[in-house]
C-alpha cells in the first residue's frame, strides 16, 4: 500500500506556537479581506440585506459595523442627503402630530427645492453611486405616474398629495423604497496626500507588532543554526514574511498565510501547490520551448546570411588550439571507419551485390554482341550467372580490402598516424578551398537557411501541441521512489 511520506517531527511547544501564529495571520488576512471589501459592499454593511433572486434576507447584526468602521475609512454622512432625510423626518413627525396643512407648506416647499437640487447636482456622484440616484428617480416616477422625476417629487411633496388620508401610505413608501437608497450615499474625506483617508493601519499595527516579534525570532533561530549567514541573508530566508508588512497589495499576505498553515500542519496544501505548479508549467512550457527553438534557429540563419560560415571555414586555416593532446577528428574518423567496415558494410553487402549485378546486366544489354549471342540456345541463363558471380566477387573483395586496410591503419604506427593526420589536414584544406567559392558558398548558405526554415515550420511549430500534462505526469512518476520504498 502506498502511503504519504511522514512530515518531519516537530516539538509540541514549537508546533503549538506555529499554530497560534498561523491563526493570528489568518485573522489578520480575514481583516484585510474585510477592509478591501468594505467600501464596495458598504450597502450590505449598512442595511444587512442580501438579495437572492426574488428573495430578500436581512442580517441585522451587520448594520452595527458601519458606525465603528466608517471612521476607519474616513466615511461620514453626506451633508446634503443627510439634511434632506432630516427634513423628511421632521415632516413625518409634524404630520403624525396633526399639524395643519398651512403650517406644513414651508417644509414641503423646502423638500421640493432640495429634491430639484439633488437631481441637478447629483451628490451621489462622488461616492460612485449615480446609479442609485437613477433608481430613486425611477421609483418616484413610477409611484407618481410621471415621466419627469422632478415633477414626480414636486407632486409627492405637496399638500394635495400628503392629505391626512394618503400621508401614512406615502410616507411608508418613502421609508421603505426611497430612504434606504438615500442612506447609502456618503462623503469620504481626502487626506493631504490627495488620497482617501484610510486608518486601517490603526488596526493593523497590533498585528504588525506580533509579526515583527515572530520574524525576529525566526531570523535569530536561523542565525543560530547557520552562523555563516549574515542578518540580511537570514532575513531573505524568510522573504515571504516581509509581505506581512506591505502597506499596499495586502492581499499578497495569502502567501505567508499558506506557508504558516502548511508548516503548522493545520492544512495540507501540498496537493494544491503541486497542481498549481503543474498547471503553470504545462501552460508556458510549450510556448517557452517553441520560442527558444525559433529564436535559436533564427540566430543560426542570421549568422549564415551574415557570412559566419565563411569565417568558420577560414578559421580552420589558423593555428588550432588543442586542449587535451588528442586529435579528435582522427579518433572520430577511426571510430566511424570501424563501425562502417565491420558493422555496416557486412549488413548491406547483399544490397550492394544486387545493385552491382543490376548495373552489370544493364551494361551487357547495351552491347550489340550481347544481343547477337542472346539468340543462341541456352545462352539466356549465362548473363545472370556471370553478373551474379562477378558482383559477388567484387563486393567480397571490396569488403575484405576495406577491413584489411582498417586493420593495417588500426595498428599503432607513428608513421601511419602522421599520414592520417596529413590526410585529414589536406582533406580539410581541400574542402575549405572548394567551399570558399563564392557561388558554392552562396548556394550552401541558401540551402541551409531553407532547410532550417522547413525544420522550423514542420517540427518546431508542433511543440506547443504536445501533451505537456502527460509529460509532467510521466516526470512525476519517475521522481517517485520505487514501490518497495513507499509501501
Amino acid at each position: 500500500m502506498i502511503t504519504r511520506r511522514k512530515a518531519p517531527r516537530i516539538a509540541p511547544l514549537t508546533l503549538w506556537t506555529r499554530r497560534l501564529l498561523a491563526l493570528i495571520v489568518a485573522a489578520n488576512y480575514a481583516l484585510v479581506l474585510f477592509d478591501l471589501a468594505y467600501v464596495p459592499w458598504r450597502n450590505f454593511w449598512l442595511h444587512g440585506n442580501v438579495h437572492v433572486a426574488e428573495l430578500k434576507f436581512n442580517v441585522p447584526l451587520v448594520s452595527r459595523i458601519t458606525p465603528f468602521y466608517d471612521p476607519i475609512k474616513g466615511i461620514e454622512p453626506h451633508r446634503e442627503t443627510a439634511s434632506y432625510l432630516a427634513l423628511a423626518d421632521e415632516l413625518a413627525t409634524k404630520i403624525q402630530a396633526g399639524t395643519p396643512a398651512s403650517s406644513l407648506e414651508p417644509l414641503l416647499k423646502d423638500l421640493r427645492d432640495r429634491s430639484r437640487e439633488i437631481i441637478d447636482e447629483n451628490p451621489f456622484e462622488a461616492a460612485g453611486k449615480t446609479g442609485t440616484l437613477e433608481k430613486i428617480k425611477n421609483r418616484m416616477g413610477d409611484r407618481m405616474g410621471q415621466d419627469s422625476s422632478k415633477r414626480a417629487f414636486e407632486r409627492f411633496w405637496s399638500s394635495s398629495h400628503l392629505t391626512p388620508q394618503r400621508a401614512p401610505e406615502a410616507l411608508d413608501f418613502f421609508e421603505a423604497k426611497i430612504r434606504p437608497l438615500i442612506e447609502t450615499n456618503y462623503y469620504r474625506r481626502i487626506g493631504e496626500n490627495g488620497e482617501f483617508i484610510d486608518r486601517f493601519w490603526r488596526l493593523d499595527l497590533w498585528f504588525q507588532i506580533i509579526f515583527a516579534l515572530a520574524l525576529f525570532t525566526r531570523i535569530y533561530g536561523i542565525k543560530r543554526r547557520h552562523p555563516s549567514l549574515g542578518w540580511r541573508e537570514a532575513l531573505l530566508w524568510r522573504w515571504y514574511d516581509l509581505l506581512l508588512f506591505l502597506p499596499i497589495l495586502r492581499w499578497l499576505r495569502v502567501i505567508p498565510l499558506a506557508e504558516r498553515l502548511q508548516s503548522s500542519q493545520l492544512l495540507d496544501l501540498e496537493p494544491f501547490r503541486r497542481q498549481i505548479s503543474r498547471s503553470f508549467v504545462s501552460v508556458i512550457a510549450g510556448e517557452l520551448i517553441e520560442v527558444i527553438a525559433i529564436q535559436t534557429i533564427n540566430q543560426i540563419q542570421t549568422g549564415i546570411r551574415r557570412g559566419d560560415l565563411k569565417s568558420i571555414l577560414n578559421a580552420t586555416q589558423d593555428p588550432y588550439v588543442d586542449l587535451n593532446d588528442t586529435n579528435e577528428i582522427a579518433v572520430l574518423a577511426r571510430r566511424f571507419s570501424e563501425i562502417l567496415v565491420y558493422q555496416v558494410l557486412p549488413k548491406v553487402q547483399p544490397d550492394l551485390e544486387a545493385l552491382l549485378q543490376q548495373n552489370l546486366l544493364y551494361t551487357l544489354q547495351q552491347l550489340p554482341t550481347y544481343r547477337m549471342l542472346q539468340s543462341l540456345p541456352g545462352f539466356n541463363f549465362v548473363p545472370n550467372q556471370l553478373t551474379q558471380q562477378l558482383a559477388s566477387g567484387v563486393t567480397q573483395v571490396f569488403t575484405n580490402v576495406s577491413q584489411g586496410t582498417y586493420d593495417t591503419l588500426a595498428v599503432h604506427d607513428p608513421n601511419a598516424e602522421d599520414l592520417m593526420e596529413q590526410l585529414v589536414h589536406h582533406f580539410t584544406l581541400a574542402l575549405t578551398e572548394a567551399l570558399s567559392d563564392k557561388n558554392t558558398l552562396q548556394e550552401i548558405q541558401t540551402l541551409l537557411c531553407d532547410l532550417l526554415e522547413e525544420f522550423k515550420v514542420n517540427y518546431v511549430r508542433r511543440i506547443s501541441e504536445a501533451d505537456f500534462e502527460g509529460v509532467l505526469e510521466e516526470a512525476q512518476q519517475l521522481s517517485r521512489p520505487p514501490r518497495n520504498e513507499r509501501s
